[in-house]
């Protein structure tokens, strides 16, 4: 599945996740890397970013720190994700 799939999968199926999938949109050029902590200040609660692992928007890197609680990620297909998310009228 491409990122820009994903987008569109899991929003047409958890469309609560769109505030998660922008901010990631939004911080993605201004981290190398980014951790679910970063995007928790920004927008809230929210359960974890492994589910955009799984919709293949994120990409885990490496190992997790902080005692396997801190994992970072990156987001590698940018414009996908960004294309999607103007389709369904979201950027």
């Amino acid at each position: 599945m491409t990122a820009y799939e994903g987008v569109k999968a899991l929003l047409k199926g958890q469309p609560d996740w769109e505030q998660v999938v922008k901010c990631c949109y939004e911080i993605a050029p201004e981290y190398r890397q980014f951790a679910g902590h970063y995007v928790f200040e920004r927008v809230g609660w929210f359960p974890s970013l492994r589910t955009l692992v799984k919709y293949g928007i994120l990409v885990k890197q490496g190992e997790s720190t902080r005692g396997k609680s801190r994992a970072y990620y990156t987001m590698p297909d940018r414009e996908g994700v960004g294309l999607a998310l103007r389709e369904l009228g979201m950027l």
